[in-house]
């Protein structure tokens, strides 16, 4: 919703998730592919490679391709991005972005440091534009919710995995070590 509302639209080229793996970047590589974009899926996990292909991803792209010092600007890649990484990816993928392209961050687990210039920003029109999962209004929220209804699959929440009290220490670590993707869900 927040890269259509900032004016990104399928035609302008493919766009970008990362922490694909995770339960953020697999809602969204469904949603945008349902909503008619190329979505390209960067993953520390390539074992979920076939996974992120089958939720609509058209390219997966190691981690460590994004994960380094970015230029001032770099080649144009991305019309648009979801971020669920920050730190030097973020950073990585503004220097990336289409001209009058959106980048949506969403997460800190690459860090929350920002090292970047103005030069995404004042040459290209990229915008940054943060997502609040806490604060957001309620009739946001229901907006929200009322997409991912008619946007997902019936069986979509079929893909969490459920885990009890007792087993969360052995799910946060097969979590850490990368044999788990998507949704976690902790029965008490």
């Amino acid at each position: 919703m927040a890269l259509e509302r900032a004016g990104v639209k399928p035609d302008q080229g493919p766009v970008l998730v990362t922490g694909a793996s995770g339960g953020v970047g697999s809602v969204a590589i469904r949603l945008l592919a349902k909503a008619g974009f190329e979505v390209h899926a960067e993953t520390s996990r390539m074992q979920h490679k076939e996974w992120l292909l089958s939720l609509g991803a058209s390219q997966i792209i190691d981690r460590t391709e994004l994960d380094k010092e970015p230029a001032a600007l770099e080649s144009q890649r991305w019309a648009g991005a979801i971020d669920a990484v920050g730190g030097r990816t973020l950073a990585r993928i503004l220097s990336q972005t289409k001209m009058n392209g959106a980048v949506i961050a969403c997460g800190l687990a690459g860090g929350v440091a920002l090292n970047t210039t103005v030069m995404p920003f004042i040459l290209r029109g990229v915008q940054l534009q943060g997502i609040d999962s806490v604060y957001i209004s309620k009739e946001k929220r229901i907006e929200a919710w009322q997409r991912l209804q008619k946007s997902l699959p019936l069986n979509f929440e079929d893909q969490a995995q459920e885990f009890t009290l007792e087993q969360s220490i052995q799910a946060a670590q097969d979590l850490l070590a990368g044999k788990l993707k998507g949704r976690i869900v902790i029965q008490p």
